[in-house]
């Protein structure tokens, strides 16, 4: 029997946490595994009925004093017998003493972009009050280029990889950029490519209504909802018979609702967070993303087992990944130029049914690679290299 734990802020909480779901649940189907789930903050009403939980569920101390938190997850991995651990997004505190103490194998799981870490570098440098004005005095100095930034995401990330056994990122680009990046030989690094999954919708509806959908996080540092808005109030009035529809919720949702009301957008609903987002999906002929950084974004994915023609910025490899071939599975947009972006909005409100019936067959055929099932077992294969000993 191999024991797994994955370690979370927040569960439930967003995809990469639908993951850790999915993958708790193809281990189990497959069996000799246990799965378990390490969490600070547990949402019990998101929980699933306790009698299908395909993991057990353990509550551990939050962040605020690490070495409590990892002497908590050090004494649970002894505990439960724990060979593998896989920190999700990033490496806790002091994980070089429990691995020196448990001989557990550990894995970092990068749920972003390669060196992700400088844009929320950069967003706490000027979120509060005081950081604001330090912003303004100081740090506006050192960091607006993005360079300082960079290179500290770059130190993060080398400790991350180092103190690990596996290092995964979500596509065979971003382990090419991530191992040069580090200096690393790609072939001889213990970085390893999986991708996140997608579920296959049975009857996909294509009857589709003039929506455009975002779902996801109001944090719009890193999503910036705000370009969105600006991109609808310079169609709005040359596609009067679409409507934009945002699902989701964050610290940034009345701040953009106001922004909305202010601006005096048109045909815009604001729904909140919601418990069954397909519901939406099957009725959005297209779904938009207009982040800064995203790593293997799940509300593309999501969008496209849906038959949605989704349309991003091409911020990063993955973005590209899942929406390449421009135009025939979706719709890559030059970063951040919000002009194209707008002129393609218009051009798919301006296709004929059947060319759009062509995007949406294709977004759904290309999930076929990605289905749980396939990604799952390629997580598998890690964890028996892993307790093997069967790795670089």
């Amino acid at each position: 029997m191999i024991k797994i734990a994955f370690i979370h802020n927040n569960f439930p909480a967003g995809g990469a946490e639908r993951i850790t779901v999915d993958i708790a649940e193809y281990l189990k189907a497959f069996g000799g595994y246990e799965v378990y789930v390490y969490a600070s903050r547990i949402s019990e009403q998101l929980l699933a009925d306790e009698d299908s939980r395909s993991y057990t569920l353990r509550r551990i101390p939050t962040q605020a004093i690490p070495a409590k938190r990892a002497r908590q997850i050090e004494h649970l991995i002894i505990e439960d017998g724990i060979d593998i651990l896989v920190q999700v997004v990033k490496s806790i505190p002091g994980i070089e003493g429990i691995k020196q103490r448990t001989g557990v194998k550990t894995i970092v799981a990068c749920h972003g972009e390669p060196f992700w870490q400088r844009y929320a570098i950069m967003h706490r440098r000027q979120k509060g009050l005081l950081n604001r004005i330090l912003w303004r005095l100081w740090n506006k100095r050192r960091f607006a280029d993005g360079t300082l930034a960079m290179q500290m995401a770059v130190e993060r990330t080398w400790r991350d990889y180092k103190t690990s056994d596996a290092y995964v990122v979500l596509c065979e680009a971003y382990k090419e950029e991530t191992a040069e990046r580090l200096g690393l030989d790609v072939e001889n690094s213990h970085i390893y490519a999986i991708e996140n999954p997608e579920y296959l919708v049975k009857d996909v509806c294509y009857d589709k209504e003039n929506i455009i959908l975002f779902v996801g996080r109001f944090e719009n540092w890193s999503k910036r909802i705000d370009s969105l808005l600006r991109i609808w109030h310079s169609v709005q009035d040359k596609m009067h018979d679409w409507q934009l529809v945002l699902v989701g919720d964050g610290a940034d949702y009345e701040r953009m609702r106001q922004m909305a009301t202010e601006m005096q957008l048109k045909r815009v609903s604001f729904e909140g967070r919601q418990n069954n987002v397909s519901a939406y999906y099957s009725k959005a002929s297209v779904v938009v993303l207009t982040s800064e950084t995203e790593g293997w974004p799940l509300a593309l994915t999501e969008a496209q087992a849906q038959g949605c023609i989704a349309v991003a910025f091409g911020c990063t490899s993955g973005v590209k990944e899942v929406l390449l071939p421009n135009k025939e599975c979706g719709f890559v947009v030059s970063p951040f130029d919000e002009s194209e972006y707008a002129d393609t909005l218009l051009a798919i409100a301006e296709m004929d049914d059947i060319d759009r019936l062509k995007i949406r067959q294709n977004a759904v055929a290309k999930r076929l690679k990605y289905v749980p099932e396939v990604i799952s077992e390629k997580w598998r294969v890690l964890f028996e290299r892993l307790k093997n000993n069967r790795i670089v």
